[in-house]
């Protein structure tokens, strides 16, 4: 017996402890890794931990809607635990440890309390590397808010960034309430809403800024482009105080009293504001700079700011810019998550996120989802018209020489890009250039408006020279000179598929609702908008070419818009030298000059079992293609006849390409239905 008893306290003295977290040991050299929300709620429910070092894994969303989540009532970590007192809290274990990011985000955070609210409510240690995405954050009566933490006391804060809404009643940021620390290489795009008014009883209602709300420890080289609204002490970094140093702000700042477009009441260092965006031509602190100005290098520059590339002001290349395409951006920066590998995109959730990319060509080769629709509205506070494509521009001054393309991967993932505004020249779109490899998906561009001076312009992509685009659409208003589409400009080797425009398309020679100029793969496509031009006019395609390289090739697509032009004008396309089969055209056609027809204008290609409508389109003739009447067309017989493939038979296939609703509309690809 004694033996067994030996032997059984030995196996209970080997038996490991029970593993904390996702793994390490909360040592500065074994973090504790923070791998899930349960992990991350865990950390929380154990203030004995809170002085230990942490290490997140993994992207976590918080999102109450998802299982094992929740609406918060207070900070997430280290919260308050008193009543209302003034001036700061005194109550509550504080995190006094160190969290690491590792350049992961937290996303969807909700919290509705009273005070010290954040992800962090009391902060007296360091938190590095992290993103907070898509916080909502509400204040409810009282003090001390922000998206990362409520209120830090002497702690710091280094390369991090927050995004959402925030609001409270003061001291009130988009990243942190009240700082008495370091918040350095930081930036904030959030809706920031101060709720206390002048009349309080408490004289202390103020403190309502884009990063900080209040401030009495250094903020140096951050940024925000947050729209501000409270009442007294509002700034578009911070609301009160001072020790802000080479930094900046962007957003709509609005309030009533002691309102600054970059510092509602304090001081600042080599700081400066937009005074376009923000609305605010004063501040007490920091120098007002047009949106020009605050696009250009030399502004900041010439303050004492580090750049990349540039050995003057320091050799940490703090920030880095993309001249005249958008504001100063830290050097760190990456969008919001991810890190560009094909299993790992990085994450486009901001106007900002977007800018960004286009500001950073070493990244076109890369992989990117969108993960919300993003209004680049020029009205809209931190947006503005842009004079180039946003992606990949032409930003090379000599014509024989090109500037970077994108050969990227980027997924839509169903959201739109909305209210692009370009006035500018050639390759214009949300995306400039596209090249071998990249590969543009699942992404609408809506309401779009361009105007060029020059050619290859399209409402997605200026030039899709052997890229990618698959379930992409894009609505709105193009203008240009030549290669002018919709969706693409010019697509040459390209592939276009399972696309549609109802772009209104205008120019002089070669338009297309859906594309300019064709020498690639144009298959299961539609174009419905109005085109109109002067030479080579054409419903979904201007001109479908040839050259000694490549090859126009369009299949199963078809045109319902308005075309009209000079000569070389019809409702599919306006010249075809290569090959067309399987397509139609419905739309009105209407030419000034020779060569106009139903289906296609001028025809030396082929234009095999293809169709257009005699009696919509009010052209009896065409350079290609067999005409029908309205009956006739919204036959499936006319169709299933020349070997088309729809849906429900097999004699002509099986991928089913097309369907039909018979005697009462024209036939419509297949996806579109499924895609609804």
């Amino acid at each position: 017996m004694r033996t067994l008893l030996l032997t059984l306290t030995t196996c209970l003295f080997v038996l490991p402890a029970q593993a904390k977290y996702s793994g390490g040991s909360g040592e500065p050299n074994d973090p504790y890794q923070i791998a899930t929300a349960a992990d991350l709620i865990a950390l929380g429910e154990t203030p004995e931990d809170y002085d230990k070092h942490f290490l997140l894994t993994a992207d976590i969303d918080l999102d109450p809607n998802l299982p094992g989540r929740k609406i918060f009532d207070g900070a997430l970590i280290a919260p308050g635990s008193r009543a209302r007192e003034y001036p700061h809290p005194v109550l509550g274990t504080p995190f006094t440890g160190v969290f690491d990011g590792n350049r992961h985000t937290i996303s969807h955070l909700t919290i509705e309390g009273r005070y010290d609210l954040g992800l962090f409510g009391k902060l007296e240690g360091e938190v590095k590397n992290l993103g907070v995405v898509d916080v909502n954050i509400a204040g409810i009566g009282d003090d001390y808010v922000g998206g990362l933490a409520g209120y830090s006391r002497y702690g710091n804060i280094t390369r991090c960034y927050s995004t959402g809404e925030v609001s409270g009643y003061s001291h009130v940021g988009g990243l942190v309430g009240k700082n008495l620390g370091d918040v350095i290489e930081c930036h904030s795009s959030n809706t920031v809403v101060g709720t206390g008014r002048l009349d309080t009883a408490w004289g202390d209602s103020g403190g309502v800024g884009g990063l900080v709300g209040t401030n009495t420890g250094i903020v140096a080289s951050c940024h925000s482009d947050s729209a501000v609204t409270g009442h007294r002490e509002v700034g578009g970094l911070v609301g009160l105080g001072g020790g802000i140093v080479r930094s900046y702000s962007a957003g709509a700042v609005s309030g009533v009293w002691e309102v600054g477009g970059l510092v509602g009441r304090g001081g600042a260092t080599a700081c400066f504001w937009d005074t376009q965006t923000s609305g605010q031509t004063t501040s007490d602190g920091g120098t007002g700079k047009t949106t020009a100005e605050m696009q250009t290098a030399k502004t900041f520059l010439d303050a004492g700011w580090d750049f990349v590339g540039e050995m003057v002001n320091g050799s940490d290349d703090i920030w880095k810019i993309g001249e005249g395409l958008g504001y100063p951006r830290l050097s760190w920066e990456k969008y919001s998550g991810g890190t560009g590998e094909p299993n790992d995109p990085y994450q486009i959730a901001t106007a900002a996120d977007l800018i960004a990319l286009g500001e950073t060509p070493e990244d076109y080769d890369k992989h990117f989802l969108l993960t919300a629709d993003i209004d680049l509205d020029p009205n809209l506070p931190g947006r503005k018209a842009f004079d180039k494509a946003v992606i990949a521009p032409d930003t090379d001054t000599d014509p024989n020489t090109w500037s970077d393309p994108f050969t990227g991967v980027f997924d839509g993932k169903g959201h739109n890009i909305l209210n692009l505004t370009i006035n500018g020249g050639n390759h214009l779109g949300l995306f400039g250039r596209l090249r071998f490899g990249g590969e543009l998906t699942n992404l609408g561009v809506v309401d779009v408006k361009i105007a060029s001076s020059d050619n290859c312009v399209g409402g997605l992509v200026g030039d899709n020279y052997d890229g990618h685009v698959s379930r992409c659409y894009s609505t709105g208003v193009i203008r240009g000179d030549d290669y002018v589409g919709g969706l693409a400009g010019a697509n040459a080797r390209g592939n276009v598929t399972q696309c549609y425009s109802t772009t209104v398309a205008t120019g002089l020679d070669r338009v297309g609702g859906l594309v300019g100029d064709n020498r690639g793969r144009l298959t299961d496509c539609f174009g419905s908008g109005a085109v109109s031009g002067n030479h080579c006019v054409g419903g979904p395609v201007g001109c479908n070419s040839r050259s000694s390289r490549s090859r126009g090739y369009i299949a199963n697509s078809y045109s319902t818009g308005t075309v009209g032009g000079g000569y070389d004008v019809g409702g599919l396309v306006g010249a075809n030298s290569s090959d067309v089969t399987q397509c139609y055209s419905s739309g009105v056609v209407s030419g000034t000059g020779d060569r106009v027809g139903g289906l296609v204008g001028h025809g030396l290609g082929s234009a095999t079992t293809c169709f257009w409508d005699i009696e919509t389109s009010g052209q009896s003739t065409s350079d290609g293609g067999t005409g029908k009447t309205t009956a006739e067309m919204q036959t499936a017989s006319t169709f299933l006849d020349a070997m088309w493939d729809f849906a429900d038979e097999t004699a002509n296939g099986t991928e089913d390409i097309w369907w039909i609703l018979e005697g009462k509309d024209y036939p419509r690809l297949w996806w579109e239905a499924t895609s609804e």
